[in-house]
């Protein structure tokens, strides 16, 4: 397993690179993943020549890169492997990630780790966020560290909110493989929704709705629904089980909104590592949309996000076995 460490190195991001060193430090012990510390080194003023560096870029090159080794040993991370400078020409967030990807995508990584400030409001606007820039971007699934994050032990019981798709199919068969990895369990997330049209709204008549053809009351609607997608998680829970990983299921009914669902099921069910899907139907409806962005920013665990780029490069499709 290769993993990217992408860190500011000389900004004033003390608590949360050390949040990020005492995460991968407890994911080095459990898989013994190789993992390279990179800086993404802004050059201002110039543009770069696609056909050739300059010879003061490549002397600031290591410059900052022997300072970066340097900024290293204050996390105490010995396994680490060389650290890497990577200087790239663009002013904004969104060229900065585009380069990060690309050489995740030439060097064959498997999951890059990378801090965000949270920022909200007027201040986030200002700033950006090369976090949530990054999961625009990469074709490499992203594990975010946030600023509420406490849990940096190594993850043993993953939150996987699914509706059960084709796309999940695919993404759970990918977060199986992680559970092998980190040794962990997963807990199966389903929301059930709201019925949206009914039939009758006067209030002398009980509401009914159309449901597959049929008129139900909601309470009859969400018995149902609760069955069936009990059925069918169970189905996932016996898949994980064959492939040696620990699972269970939750099926809520709330209809609550999926991110604050999420955030509080992390609590409840003691979470060390949530998996969002980047596309799969209303969970995350686009790519980086309210529920996705609001459960990295807000949640008290790591964020590992599936990205669509990622999605996108998986040729194979998935035929569930039988159990």
């Amino acid at each position: 397993m290769r993993i990217i460490w992408a860190l500011d190195a000389f900004e004033d991001n003390k608590e949360l690179n050390q949040k990020m060193a005492d995460y991968l430090a407890q994911i080095h012990k459990t898989t013994m993943a190789e993992i390279e510390p990179l800086y993404l080194l802004r050059e201002n003023e110039i543009v770069l020549p696609t056909y050739e560096v300059p010879a003061w870029v490549t002397d600031h090159s290591k410059t900052a890169e022997s300072l970066f080794r340097e900024v290293l040993t204050d996390y105490n991370l010995p396994f680490l492997k060389d650290p890497k400078v990577i200087p790239h020409a663009s002013q904004s967030h969104a060229g900065a990630a585009e380069a990060l990807s690309q050489y995740a995508a030439r060097t064959q990584t498997d999951l890059i780790v990378v801090g965000s400030h949270g920022r909200q409001g007027l201040q986030r606007f200002i700033l950006g966020s090369f976090a949530e820039s990054l999961l625009l971007q990469s074709e490499i699934p992203v594990c975010v560290i946030g600023p509420h994050t406490a849990h940096t032990h190594g993850p043993k019981n993953i939150l996987f909110p699914t509706e059960f798709g084709e796309h999940s199919k695919d993404n759970f068969r990918h977060t199986l493989e992680l559970a092998k990895k980190l040794r962990a369990s997963i807990t199966l997330l389903h929301a059930i929704p709201r019925p949206i049209e009914s039939l009758f709204e006067m209030d002398t008549r009980p509401k009914v709705y159309n449901y597959k053809g049929q008129m139900l009351s909601l309470e009859q609607i969400v018995e149902m629904t609760i069955e069936s997608q009990s059925h069918r998680a169970q189905y996932w829970v016996t898949w994980a089980e064959k492939e040696g990983v620990t699972a269970q299921f939750i099926i809520d009914s709330s209809f609550k909104a999926v991110d604050e669902l999420i955030l509080e099921t992390v609590e409840k069910a003691d979470i060390d590592m949530i998996v969002m899907e980047a596309q799969s139907g209303p969970l995350s409806a686009a790519l980086l949309g309210s529920y996705t962005r609001n459960v990295v920013r807000k949640a008290n665990c790591p964020v590992y996000v599936l990205t669509r780029h990622f999605y996108d490069k998986q040729e194979d499709r998935f035929t569930e076995p039988a159990p």
